[in-house]
């Protein structure tokens, strides 16, 4: 085992309590989750940060700051994980919630708020010794992926889009096995949302549609590599819930899923005269790049089901 860690450097959930299809809460908490991510996760850790949300009228697709109306998360209300388990912000209620997820973060950087640092933070709060039951929950990404199409601007070769990517995934391995080392024995990983389908690069047209998704697909094989070899290497089991082909199947199908708008975003730019749409519910974006309640929804449901088997009461 230590030859493997030199080398590479939820869930409890028990009985499911069935919603039809309202959201796929769980029925009791014998393990704890303990979350680490972005604005998908944030249950209101930014707002902690920067004291600040935002209102209409919007400037842009993608904020800057947690929505005022929601209850300053990235969306119009709850994540997916809030909508699981008890995942209230870490960084308001230290030791009483322990999801670290803040808007904005990347996997790959260094900073305070970033993956490194959650993690980090998380073993200060618990003294450095992850608890070995609990379920620990890793969803980041998306904004190295968004960063890894920026950087086609200045580098149209795309080798600098393929080292921000190699470099998230090397930092979520590097995380995983710090998390391991500190004697967690449980972990959950979802992919991305193909990023080219989101209402962002939908606005952008096809050549940004286009790498969107390209590097979308890169970065989601690349950690399902990277994730196969640490479960084989570790002997541990690592969910994973495959939020692209999730995307994907409601892109084809909206009604299936209760949807009828899955393109395009809820709120309105530039206006204080009707900013959001009439119907969230029916819209699986928000913004430009974060679900509503409804998609989150959809995603808690997705998760649900491989949490029941990964790790059955």
């Amino acid at each position: 085992m230590k030859d493997f860690l030199s080398r590479v450097r939820a869930t409890w959930l028990g009985a499911l309590l069935v919603l039809a299809l309202a959201s796929p809460v769980f029925a009791g908490q014998p393990r704890p989750f303990i979350v680490f991510g972005d604005s998908l996760s944030d249950p209101g850790n930014a707002f902690v940060l920067l004291g600040t949300d935002i209102v209409p009228p919007f400037q842009s697709l993608v904020p800057s700051a947690p929505y005022a109306r929601g209850g300053h998360h990235f969306s119009n209300g709850k994540t997916w994980i809030e909508q699981l388990v008890k995942a209230g912000p870490a960084l308001r209620n230290p030791g009483v919630f322990f999801n670290y997820a803040v808007g904005g973060s990347r996997a790959r950087l260094a900073g305070p708020y970033d993956l490194t640092g959650q993690v980090s933070r998380y073993l200060a709060d618990a003294g450095g010794q992850a608890a070995a039951d609990a379920v620990y929950v890793v969803w980041i990404g998306g904004d190295d992926l968004r960063d890894a199409v920026v950087a086609l601007a200045t580098d149209p070769s795309g080798a600098q889009s393929a080292l921000i990517l190699q470099q998230a995934i090397g930092v979520i391995q590097n995380n995983l096995l710090l998390l391991y080392g500190a004697g967690a024995r449980n972990f959950l990983v979802p992919n991305l949302p193909d990023l080219g389908l989101a209402p962002e690069a939908q606005s952008q047209g096809p050549i940004v549609q286009f790498y969107a998704s390209f590097f979308t697909q890169q970065f989601n094989a690349g950690l399902e590599q990277m994730l196969s070899g640490l479960q084989a290497g570790l002997g541990v089991p690592v969910g994973r819930v495959d939020v692209f082909a999730l995307h994907h199947a409601i892109a084809a199908a909206p009604a299936s899923f209760g949807f009828s708008i899955v393109s395009a975003p809820c709120i309105r730019l530039n206006t204080t005269v009707q900013p959001y749409c009439d119907a969230p519910g029916e819209y699986l974006f928000w913004d430009g790049v974060h679900p509503t309640v409804a998609g989150h929804q959809a995603i808690a449901r997705r998760a649900s089901a491989v949490i029941s088997v990964m790790w059955p009461q």
